[in-house]
């Protein structure tokens, strides 16, 4: 599959779950893939792996990720596709007890780093005058399903993607989100119970009867920055199974 041939394109959060899932994605599709993580050595052997780059970034920093992307055009020219992807779930409890640091560290990773991504990723699409920016949002960035750091962050993310799109249109710069339901990575294992907990928790609770994997979001991802995608911009595409839209079984006979 050659549909990202030649896409210069840097992921954030490439380490492990739904980054590492993306990554492998676009190298077997054809795209020059920069992967990003504070994981260095997990990310170097993933990345010497599949046949990708590896550049380390904490993505709280906005220098870092500045250089990231200068780091990009320096190699490559250019900077097609930018996947603001790195994420954990942040601090949770209720509300009277959650701490304003752990409060501005968690909204710091999750919403923070999305918008120094997509601001050094716009500068360079708007001289080039195209590019992709695409960012990992949740289903509980459009409903109530998480704790209320993450679910906040989330909800920014989905108003940042939708406002920054408006804005980026007329340079010909397309940014789009990805919301994932609740996908089996090490992150939501955590509150589960293991990864095989989350696969038999969504089985049973989403519409659809399946769990959605790291693979169907980076299925999106890529559809989202290829040409099937090119006319597609502002929107939050959700691949969760049903889990957001139909929670409750209806049945209309």
């Amino acid at each position: 599959m050659t549909q990202l041939e030649g896409l210069v394109t840097i992921i954030t959060g490439a380490a492990s779950g739904l980054g590492e899932a993306t990554a492998r994605r676009f190298v077997r599709d054809g795209a020059t893939v920069i992967m990003s993580d504070i994981q260095q050595k997990k990310g170097e052997a993933i990345s010497s792996e599949i046949g990708a780059e590896f550049l380390a970034a904490d993505v709280t920093e906005e220098k870092q990720i500045a250089d990231l992307v200068d780091q990009a055009l320096a190699r490559h020219g250019r900077l097609d596709c930018m996947i603001n992807n790195a994420g954990a779930l942040g601090v949770v409890g209720g509300i009277a007890t959650i701490s304003s640091e752990d409060w501005n560290k968690t909204v710091s990773l999750l919403l923070g780093s999305v918008f120094y991504g997509m601001k050094h990723a716009a500068r360079a699409m708007i001289n080039q005058g195209d590019g992709c920016i695409l960012s990992t949002t949740s289903v509980a960035g459009l409903v109530a399903m998480g704790p209320h750091a993450y679910t906040a962050a989330k909800h920014g993310v989905v108003g940042l993607t939708k406002s920054v799109a408006s804005e980026l249109a007329r340079y010909g710069v397309r940014v789009n989100a990805v919301a994932p339901g609740t996908v089996p990575t090490d992150m939501t294992g955590q509150i589960y119970g293991g990864q095989e907990g989350v696969r038999e928790t969504s089985k049973a609770r989403n519409p659809l009867g399946r769990s959605v994997e790291a693979a169907d979001i980076a299925g999106g991802f890529a559809y989202l920055a290829g040409p099937d995608g090119k006319n597609i911009t502002g929107q939050i595409l959700t691949i969760d199974a049903g889990q957001s839209a139909c929670p409750a079984p209806n049945r209309y006979y």
